[in-house]
C-alpha cells in the first residue's frame, strides 16, 4: 500500500512538471517583452524598427495578455511619424498574418490592414494590397489551422454548413473594401499594385467574391494610366484561370464574357505598352483555354456522350472554349501581328510562339519588347535557345496547341511580317517556324511554312539569314508526331533540296549558309538514318542506297574546291566539328575529302590559303585523336 501511495504523488509531480515545462516554452517570450517596450519608446528610428522586427519572433511565445501588449507596440509603430518605421511595421504585420491560429487576433490584423490603406505614403498603400490577399489566404487558419505546420496548413473557406463559415465570411467582408478603395487611389502605383494581384485576391477569397473581383479588374482595364492598364491586362489570364479552376460552370462562363470584350477594345489603345501586354496576355489565355478541353483542335476532342461516360456539359464546355479560341483570340492575335509598332508585333509573335509550344508559360508579366541599343544584335540567335550539342531527342520538344487550320490562318499575316522594313520584325517572324511546325501533320502545310524561312534566307541582314537557316533546319525536331520518320520527311523532302540550291548559288554567302545548315542538322541529330519511303517495305531498302547523311556530306565536300577561300576553310571547320558523330564508313569518306582538299591547297602558289590548310589539318588531327582514344 505504501508503495502505491508513494507512487501516485510521483506521477502527479511528474505530470505537473511536464505541463509547467510546456507552459514555459509557450511563454518563453514573456521576459523579452520589456526589451521590446524599451526599444519602442526610444527616439532612435533603428531601435523602433528593431522593436517591431521582434514581433514575429515573439508572437507564438507569448501568453495572450502579453500578446496584447505586443499588438499595442505594433499598432503605435504603424502610426509612427517616420515612414521607415511604418514600412518595417507593414512587413511585420505581413509575417504575423501567417501565424494567425487564434481567432482573437484576427480583428486586430484586419484593423492594421485598414490602417495601411489610409497611410499617406503610396508605397505603404500599395503594400496594403499584398497584406489584404495574404491575410485573406491565411484567414481560415485562425479558426481551423494547425500551428505546427505554419502557413503550409492554409485552408480554404469552410462550407456553408460549417459553424465557422459566417465568422470567416464576415471578416472577408471587411477585407474586400480595402482592395476596392485601393483600386480608386489617386496614385497610379497603388492602383498598379491592385491590378497585379487581383488573381491572388480572387484565389484567397474564394468563389463567393469572384464577380466582385471581376468587376474590379474590369474597372482597372479602363484606368487612365497606361501602366495600370498594362498590368491589368497581364493579370487577366491569371484571373480567368483562378475563376475557371475554382468556380462552378456558370461563373466560369461569365468571366470570359465579362473580360474578353474589354480586351478587344484595348487592341486600339494608344499605348504601345498596353498593346504589347495585350498580345502577351492573349497568348497565355489561348494556351490555358486550349488546355481545358482540346480547344485548339490539334488535341483530341472529347468523346461522344455514348463513350466513356462524358456528359453533355463537358461537350458544351469544350465547344464554348473552342468558340472563344477561334472567334476571339486567334483574330485578336492576327490584328496585333499587323500593328504598326514593331514592339507590339514582336510581342505578338512571341505570344503565337508560346501558344504553339508546350503549356509551360512565362509568368513574369513583363512585356520585354524594347531592345537596348548597346546589345550586339549579331549575338541574338535561335542558337541561344536550342542546344546545338544535344543529340538525345527522345522527348518531344514541342507539344501541339494550335490546330493546323489555325496555323494556315496565321500564315498570310506572318508572310506580310516577313517583308517588313524592320529587320527585327523579319527575324521574329521566322523564329516562330519551329513552333508552328509542331502543330502540323501534313507535308503540304509544312511546305507552306518553310517558305517563310526560304524567303528570308536571302535577306540582306546577316542575322536574319542565320536565324532563318537555323529555324529551317531545327524545324524537323519539333514536328507533331515527334518521330524519326516525321523529321526525316522534313529533312529529305524540304530541307535537303533547298540546301543543294544554296550550295550551288553564285552568291558566296548562300554557299556559306549551306555549310552552316549541314553543321546544324548533323550536330543536332536531325538527319534520319535512311530515306523513308512508305511504298516500300523495310526489306526493300538497299544497303548501297545513299543515306541522307551521306547526301549532306556530299554537298559539303562539293565546296572543298570553291573559288572563295572563306567557303573552303568552312568545309574543313564543319567536317571537323561533326567527325566524331559519324560512323566508320562516313569518317573514311570525310577523311578522303579533307586529304584531297589539303593536297590541292598546298599545291597552289605560295602554299595556298593558310586558313584553309589549318582547318583541314585540324579536322584530320581530330580524327587521329579519335583513333587513339578508341584504342
Amino acid at each position: 500500500d505504501s508503495t502505491i501511495n508513494f507512487g501516485e504523488p510521483l506521477d502527479n509531480k511528474s505530470t505537473s512538471t511536464a505541463e509547467q515545462t510546456a507552459r514555459n516554452e509557450r511563454n518563453a517570450g514573456n521576459c523579452f517583452l520589456s526589451v521590446v517596450h524599451r526599444l519602442a519608446a526610444s527616439k532612435s528610428v533603428s531601435a523602433r524598427v528593431s522593436a517591431c522586427s521582434l514581433g514575429p519572433v515573439l508572437w507564438n511565445h507569448l501568453d495572450f495578455p502579453r500578446q496584447l501588449q505586443l499588438r499595442g507596440v505594433i499598432t503605435r509603430a504603424l502610426h509612427d511619424v517616420d515612414v521607415g518605421v511604418r514600412k518595417a511595421t507593414a512587413a511585420v504585420v505581413h509575417e504575423i498574418s501567417e501565424m494567425l491560429f487564434d481567432r482573437r487576433a484576427v480583428p486586430w490584423t484586419v484593423l492594421m490592414v485598414e490602417r495601411s490603406m489610409t497611410d499617406p505614403e503610396p508605397q505603404l498603400r500599395a503594400a496594403a494590397m499584398t497584406l489584404t490577399w495574404h491575410l485573406a489566404e491565411h484567414l481560415p487558419n485562425a479558426f481551423l489551422g494547425d500551428a505546427s505546420k505554419g502557413s503550409l496548413s492554409i485552408r480554404r473557406l469552410p462550407p456553408r454548413t460549417d459553424p465557422t463559415f459566417m465568422d470567416v465570411y464576415l471578416l472577408q467582408c471587411k477585407l474586400l473594401p480595402v482592395a476596392s478603395n485601393l483600386a480608386e487611389d489617386r496614385i497610379a502605383s497603388v492602383r498598379l499594385s491592385v491590378a497585379a494581384q487581383c488573381d491572388r485576391l480572387c484565389t484567397a477569397l474564394g468563389e463567393h467574391w469572384f464577380s466582385v473581383i471581376i468587376d474590379l479588374l474590369q474597372a482597372l482595364l479602363s484606368d487612365r494610366d497606361d501602366r495600370v492598364r498594362s498590368e491589368a491586362i497581364l493579370c487577366m489570364p491569371r484571373l480567368v484561370e483562378s475563376v475557371i479552376s475554382g468556380a462552378s460552370e456558370d461563373k466560369s462562363v461569365s468571366v470570359l464574357e465579362s473580360l474578353l470584350p474589354q480586351a478587344l477594345k484595348m487592341q486600339k489603345d494608344a499605348s504601345v505598352l498596353v498593346r504589347s501586354s495585350l498580345a502577351t496576355a492573349t497568348g497565355e489565355l489561348l494556351v490555358f483555354l486550349v488546355g481545358l478541353g482540346g480547344a485548339g483542335g490539334s488535341l483530341s476532342p472529347p468523346p461522344s456522350p455514348g463513350h466513356g461516360g462524358v456528359n453533355i456539359d463537358e461537350i458544351g464546355s469544350y465547344k464554348y472554349y473552342k468558340k472563344h479560341v477561334d472567334q476571339t483570340l486567334i483574330p485578336l492575335l492576327q490584328k496585333l501581328l499587323q500593328d504598326t509598332n514593331p514592339d507590339v508585333t514582336s510581342a505578338s509573335l512571341r505570344a503565337v510562339t508560346n501558344a504553339s509550344r508546350s503549356g509551360a508559360r512565362d509568368r513574369s508579366g513583363i512585356p520585354s519588347c524594347s531592345h537596348k541599343p548597346d546589345v550586339d544584335d549579331d549575338l541574338v540567335s535561335l542558337a541561344s535557345h536550342q542546344s546545338h550539342t544535344s543529340i538525345d531527342r527522345t522527348k518531344p520538344v514541342f507539344i501541339p496547341v494550335l490546330s493546323e487550320e489555325q496555323v494556315l490562318r496565321l500564315l498570310p499575316t506572318l508572310s506580310n511580317l516577313a517583308t517588313s522594313t524592320q529587320w527585327r520584325v523579319r527575324q521574329s517572324a521566322v523564329e516562330i517556324v519551329p513552333a508552328l511546325l509542331g502543330c502540323t501533320y501534313r507535308l503540304e502545310t509544312r511546305n507552306e511554312i518553310s517558305k517563310l524561312c526560304i524567303n528570308l534566307m536571302s535577306d540582306k541582314v546577316d542575322t536574319v539569314r542565320k536565324t532563318a537557316a537555323e529555324c529551317f533546319c531545327l524545324g524537323g525536331s519539333s514536328l507533331a508526331r515527334h518521330g524519326e520518320d516525321d523529321g526525316g520527311e522534313w529533312i529529305t523532302k524540304i530541307v535537303v533540296p533547298h540546301l543543294r540550291i544554296c550550295s550551288q548559288s553564285e552568291d558566296s554567302k548562300q554557299r556559306l549558309l549551306s555549310l552552316k545548315m549541314i553543321d546544324i542538322i548533323i550536330t543536332n541529330g536531325l538527319c534520319p538514318s535512311k530515306v523513308s519511303d512508305p511504298a516500300s517495305s523495310p526489306s526493300s531498302f538497299s544497303s548501297t542506297e545513299e543515306s541522307p547523311l551521306r547526301m549532306l556530306l556530299d554537298i559539303a565536300s562539293s565546296r572543298a574546291s570553291d573559288n572563295v577561300a572563306n567557303v573552303r576553310l568552312n568545309v574543313g571547320r564543319v567536317l571537323g566539328s561533326v567527325l566524331f558523330l559519324l560512323d566508320r564508313s562516313d569518317v573514311d569518306y570525310v577523311v578522303s575529302v579533307l586529304e584531297k582538299q589539303l593536297e590541292e591547297e598546298t599545291s597552289k602558289a605560295n602554299g595556298g590559303d593558310r586558313d584553309v590548310v589549318y582547318f583541314a589539318q585540324q579536322a584530320l588531327a581530330s580524327r587521329s585523336l579519335r583513333r587513339l582514344e578508341s584504342r
